[in-house]
């Protein structure tokens, strides 16, 4: 009996043991998330709460954006432009393509996140009735609005909602975002991921889009867009001539408006002729930094 008890009193000793270190290491586990968001507090206020990153590494990467960012704009090839020009300035641990392979699918930075959302809007403008990146958003994001936007009638099953609109000016039969979002009575929503594939229109919308006094663009978290050169390209005596400053001026405008380049990737059917870009939106003290001349010292 007395064996029976010790050998009782040894497994209840064991047992307690065990539950006194699985609790500490749940105490553990939650005092590290505690410190985690502790440690992030710059990364969420500068990416306006969409990135958590210990304070450290968020600041080397504000000085590796400045470093990139500098040297973008780099000469005026008329053969290789985009190969020569605009590198991607940030990065995004968990970026993903969605969409088909090759042309149609897009680089979206950290789908997860999107997850943690109670709602989400996405617009899609331009799809010529090709919807893999729809489908795959709505694979991941059920919990998104999806509306995808064409000049040309289509049909869009129950993936997401189609209008038949023309993008542009808002003139000329066009609708602006700001007309379209106030007939779908979005203009008090955030769009989470813009995407845009509207071969060659993209620089009449985007500088309606950020030249305007209601910063629409600030309700804008991703951006999503394949740029064109062909609508920069004009004759002159029989030459072909480029108007490089175009371009240059449309992402002088991103920088301006808080956007950062996290991916880029050559159209493989036009080579020469155009490039996806992938934006993120960022708060405008992400785009402060002291003592930059000291920069590339601590980068080392």
């Amino acid at each position: 009996m007395i064996k029976w008890n010790r050998t009782l009193c040894f497994i209840i000793l064991l047992f307690s043991i065990f539950i006194l270190l699985f609790l500490f290491c749940n105490i553990q586990r939650t005092f590290s998330n505690i410190i985690n968001i502790y440690d992030c507090k710059l990364s969420h206020i500068e990416s306006d709460d969409f990135f958590c990153e210990i304070d450290n590494d968020w600041y080397r990467r504000k000085k590796l954006f400045y470093l990139q960012h500098n040297r973008n704009r780099y000469l005026n090839s008329t053969y290789m432009f985009f190969q020569d020009n605009y590198e991607p300035t940030f990065s995004c641990q968990f970026e993903q393509r969605l969409g088909i392979n090759g042309d149609g699918g897009k680089w979206i930075c950290d789908v997860y996140r999107l997850k943690q959302l109670k709602s989400c809007l996405i617009y899609s403008l331009g799809s010529n009735g090709e919807f893999s990146f729809e489908n795959e958003i709505k694979h991941y994001l059920p919990n998104c609005d999806i509306h995808t936007f064409d000049m040309k009638e289509f049909n869009c099953t129950d993936m997401c909602t189609f209008h038949k609109v023309n993008i542009g000016s808002g003139f000329d039969g066009t609708k602006t975002l700001r007309m379209i979002m106030s007939e779908l009575n979005h203009s008090q929503r955030h769009i989470d991921i813009l995407k845009i594939d509207v071969e060659g229109s993209e620089y009449e919308f985007f500088d309606n889009l950020f030249n305007t006094s209601d910063h629409l663009s600030q309700n804008i978290r991703q951006i999503l867009v394949e740029i064109h050169l062909s609508t920069i390209i004009r004759q002159v005596n029989n030459t072909t001539v480029y108007d490089f400053e175009k371009i240059h001026h449309l992402f002088d405008l991103f920088h301006k408006n808080h956007f950062v380049i996290f991916h880029k990737e050559v159209n493989l059917y036009n080579p020469h002729q155009a490039f996806e870009f992938s934006f993120i939106r960022l708060n405008e003290k992400f785009f402060q930094i002291k003592n930059y001349s000291t920069s590339i010292e601590h980068l080392r």
